[in-house]
């Protein structure tokens, strides 16, 4: 199920830490192309700044969408996911700067990554520099498993990735318990910007919309104060409305002026 979060807690920071790979996403206002991109030594070239903050270094490479995109709009999203037994996404919602080589303070944010950095990372182009304003994590069933092949007398194990069973499982007994479609309803009616999404589900949810406004109205109507009361209300309300119009009008006059 997905979790919202506005910052990056410690437990996340540590846990991303630990992955071998993490994925950028932009794109531009216009034109066809989104530009999605996978990157490595997270451990030394993907740091936090804080809970709402964080920099990579951006390595020079056949592409430069990230790098146009930010100028352009500053949206980015950042995606970390776990290929090992305990499964896990995470994305990091951000509006994104480039710092370019050679631009000012481009050597204090490269110092961030250590004394080394410059050395390590000749090929730096920039540093991408990320405020993030939503965190979001969801199940990871559907990322597939890392593991070894069993291999033979002739063919030593080595690494593959494989399906997880639960992603299935979980659907099947979805579907079984009857559970699929109030599932859809909830998760997949609307996107993340209130656009449309599947339209069954969508539907579902404004049925339902409907509903619960329905039942509160009749619930509202079905409650009528004693005919004293609502005297008694009409009242005051007039009562207000005159003292308001008269002081408004400049006729009311303090008693202390009296």
């Amino acid at each position: 199920m997905p979790t919202f979060y506005p910052s990056v807690s410690p437990d996340f920071m540590a846990w991303c830490a630990k992955q071998k790979v993490f994925w950028t996403a932009s794109a531009p206002l216009r034109g066809d192309h989104i530009n999605v991109s996978p990157k490595a030594l997270l451990s030394s070239a993907f740091t936090f700044l804080g809970p709402n903050s964080a920099a990579y270094v951006d390595l020079t490479g056949s592409g430069v969408e990230t790098i146009a995109h930010l100028k352009e709009n500053g949206r980015i999203t950042i995606m970390f996911n776990s290929f090992d037994a305990g499964p896990r996404v995470l994305r990091l919602f951000c509006k994104g700067r480039v710092v370019e080589k050679g631009a000012d303070k481009f050597d204090e944010w490269l110092d961030r990554f250590g004394e080394d950095a410059e050395e390590k990372f000749k090929a730096v182009r920039s540093v991408i520099v990320l405020d993030i304003f939503k965190v979001q994590t969801s199940c990871g069933f559907g990322v597939p498993l890392l593991s070894m092949s069993a291999g033979d007398d002739e063919t030593p194990p080595k690494p593959c990735l494989i399906d997880r069973p639960t992603i299935l499982k979980m659907g099947a007994h979805a579907v079984s318990a009857g559970k699929l479609a109030e599932f859809q309803a909830t998760y997949n009616g609307y996107s993340l910007d209130g656009l449309p999404g599947l339209s069954s589900a969508a539907a579902a949810r404004r049925s339902k919309a409907g509903a619960v406004w329905y039942a509160a109205t009749a619930a509202a109507q079905a409650w009528a104060p004693p005919r004293d009361v609502c005297v008694l209300l009409a009242g005051v309300v007039l009562g207000v409305a005159a003292t308001v119009a008269a002081v408004t009008s400049g006729r009311w006059v303090p008693v202390q002026a009296l």
